[in-house]
């Protein structure tokens, strides 16, 4: 019993430091800030906030939980797999998106960030910026640590009960929490991204492969932006 309190205890201390008081406090900041926020959501804020949250968690992961790092992909698997597994995803995360666009924005508000499209645009002219932008801040500040928070969350709830009620009740919460973490779009795409994150939870629950998940994320979002920045004319 005493195992168990002391297992109980440091996950919720993990997941306060990880997953809640970050995404309270970043749910704080969009409501009530609407201007100035996009110059570190796409570039010093995926890179220093991404980047140290993920080397957090595996110190908490290994010195606080005890946890081995492989945790994240215990499944059976290997990189062509996981390669193979993270394009089916982003086939199924834009059919989501096209049947999305068909239904939910008739129903729906989108909430759409000028500033954040046009330091897009501005990017565009610094090829430099572009790099960065589709390298460490893509790969590392975004996919990599969306995905490990969100398979952290996974495991650590998983961890206290393997009901199959459970289960789902938790693939729900993440998806809710991951949703509200894009308050700045609108109900919109907290909506969407909620029902695409559904999706990435019961996926994870089966398969167990973490790397699936950021190469999907990986190409979902590169791929977007990539268009955007090809296509739109000022």
């Amino acid at each position: 019993m005493a195992n168990i309190k002391a297992i109980t205890w440091k996950s919720i201390l993990a997941l306060l430091i990880i997953v809640f008081i970050p995404f309270g406090l970043m749910l704080w900041i969009r409501m009530h800030q609407s201007t100035g926020f996009a110059v570190t959501e796409l570039i010093a804020y995926p890179l220093l906030f991404g980047g140290g949250s993920i080397i957090l968690l595996l110190l908490l992961k290994k010195f606080l939980l005890k946890e081995k790092l492989s945790d994240f992909n215990t499944g059976e698997g290997s990189w062509s797999s996981d390669i193979g597994w993270g394009l089916l995803l982003t086939i199924i995360y834009f059919v989501l998106f096209f049947v999305e666009r068909l239904t939910l924005v008739h129903l729906l508000p989108f909430r759409s960030n000028t500033e954040l499209m046009q330091l897009m645009l501005d990017m565009r002219e610094n090829a430099l910026l572009v790099m960065l932008w589709f390298g460490p801040v893509l790969w590392i500040g975004i996919a990599l640590y969306e995905e490990l928070i969100r398979v952290f969350l996974l495991l650590s709830l998983w961890k206290w009960s393997e009901n199959k009620v459970w289960i789902g009740f938790t693939i729900l919460l993440s998806a809710a929490i991951i949703g509200l973490a894009h308050w700045s779009q609108g109900p919109y795409g907290i909506v969407t991204i909620g029902i695409k994150s559904i999706v990435i939870g019961y996926f994870f629950y089966k398969k167990r492969r973490l790397m699936p998940l950021v190469y999907a994320h990986v190409l979902y979002d590169g791929l977007q932006v990539g268009m955007f920045l090809l296509t739109y004319e000022n």
